[in-house]
């Protein structure tokens, strides 16, 4: 186990053991606000698109006890989803087997154990890189592109991730704080242009979403932009 893993995993093994499979236990106070989180990770999956003949093949890194799954069921959507549950804790991933034992889980860190290309449609990563403890912020920064990086090619439409911001009140020394230009610059330049942040959501963090392409256009082009001006050339 790599020593920037060891040390996250020691306090949420202890954090999972004192509260239980709950938001408590991952080190959120919030239940609302979890569900928020999750809300917006998934914005990018565009959800709507699927159903149970057609779902989502849907990668939950560092998945924990398997709160993302309640969150699905509890919104109607589970059925829509091909879920993958990875974790670097055993322990973790035996309590997330107990509780969704029809669902797919395995201990694994993408650093060392790839996934081949485009096993997924979409990756989910919540909470992962908030909380850095007992890690260095250097050590930590390099998990997290070392991640991101890792997980990129196993994923045919994208990504979604969550750190803190740096636009608080105060910032902690125990949390991973990313500067937005920070966040932006890696993504453009390592994983993809098509890149978008949400920082509306009432929370103090922030949520990046990566595509491997733009989004659809919904909207029509008026007609009337479309004819040549012929005092303008082209």
């Amino acid at each position: 186990m790599r020593k920037d893993v060891e040390l996250l995993s020691t306090r949420y093994a202890a954090s999972l053991a004192a509260y239980g499979a709950t938001p408590q236990g991952l080190y959120w106070p919030n239940a609302a606000d979890l569900a928020t989180r999750f809300e917006m990770l998934l914005g990018g999956a565009n959800l709507e698109i699927y159903n149970p003949s057609n779902r989502l093949r849907l990668l939950d890194l560092g998945c924990g006890p398997g709160l993302l799954l309640d969150y699905l069921a509890e919104n109607g959507v589970l059925d829509r989803i091909d879920y993958t549950g990875i974790d670097v804790l055993d322990g973790t991933v035996a309590v997330a087997r107990s509780r969704w034992p029809k669902f797919s889980f395995e201990s694994r860190d993408v650093r060392d154990q790839p996934f081949e290309a485009d096993r997924f449609d979409f990756c989910v990563v919540c909470g992962v890189f908030t909380g850095r403890f007992d890690v260095v912020y250097s050590e930590m920064e390099a998990m997290v592109r070392e991640t991101l990086r890792a997980v990129w090619p196993s994923v045919k439409r994208g990504l979604a991730f969550n750190v803190m911001s740096k636009h608080v009140d105060w910032e902690r020394d125990d949390l991973f704080h990313w500067p937005l230009d920070e966040i932006v610059r890696f993504c453009k330049e390592q994983l993809s242009r098509h890149v978008s942040l949400r920082l509306d959501y009432g929370l103090w963090e922030a949520s990046a979403s990566v595509l491997k392409t733009p989004i659809a256009r919904s909207s029509r082009v008026p007609a009337c932009w479309m004819e040549t001006n012929p005092g303008r050339s082209a």
